[in-house]
């Protein structure tokens, strides 16, 4: 018999490994950070060729929960590729226990999500 979680831990790791990218990320309540910002890594969904480009004002990330203290809130702030972004819908994880994180650009600092 086969030990799932063990495998969708394997193919998890070797995404990371192979397509992950280093990006941090912010819990934030209330508009206002809290904690200390984490750096991990997430997978960086394609876009269509039309949007495509260095950086888009909307993203999608794939992220391991476990590398955060607490699971991925809508709110939340993530940088990367130069540009701080506001986590919008977050999707629970998937068979390789990965949550998607939809995120939007903030236009800058005083910008509220």
């Amino acid at each position: 018999m086969s030990d799932w979680a063990t495998i969708g831990a394997g193919v998890n790791a070797a995404m990371m490994k192979a397509f992950g990218e280093p990006v941090v990320y912010q819990p934030v309540q209330g508009g206002f950070p809290v904690g200390d910002p984490v750096t991990i890594t997430a997978i960086r969904h394609s876009r269509e060729r039309a949007e495509s480009g260095a950086v888009a004002s909307a993203e999608e990330i794939s992220v391991n929960p476990t590398d955060l203290p607490d699971f991925p809130q809508p709110g939340d702030w993530v940088t990367a590729w130069g540009m701080q972004f506001v986590v919008g819908p977050v999707r629970q994880p998937d068979a390789y226990g990965l949550a998607q994180l939809s995120l939007i650009a903030r236009q800058s600092a005083d910008d509220q999500p």
